[in-house]
């Protein structure tokens, strides 16, 4: 039996989702840019706003240094994603 035709009037649903992500330490709690913890993480509702010294304390937790990737790294991932989401390279 088909399924009934839904047709949604919600605005506040996303049609997209932007796909993010972060190497380890790059982006802490606190940070100027702004973050979300798992407290608030609700679409459409604001970052955390900068705190210096919950950046600080997110920054004594860190088990190692912040792992930043190089341009081959970078590309290597980039790569990854594309294949994962069926998109073609550039």
């Amino acid at each position: 039996m088909p399924q009934p035709h839904f047709e949604s009037n919600d605005h506040r649903i996303p049609l997209e989702y932007l796909i993010t992500f972060r190497s380890y330490g790059t982006l802490l709690h606190g940070d100027e840019r702004g973050s979300v913890d798992r407290f608030h993480n609700v679409y459409g509702t604001p970052r955390l706003p900068t705190n210096e010294q919950r950046r600080r304390y997110e920054q004594r937790l860190l088990a190692s240094p912040a792992v930043k990737l190089n341009s081959k790294q970078r590309a290597a991932v980039e790569q990854g994603i594309r294949e994962t989401c069926g998109l073609r390279s550039r």
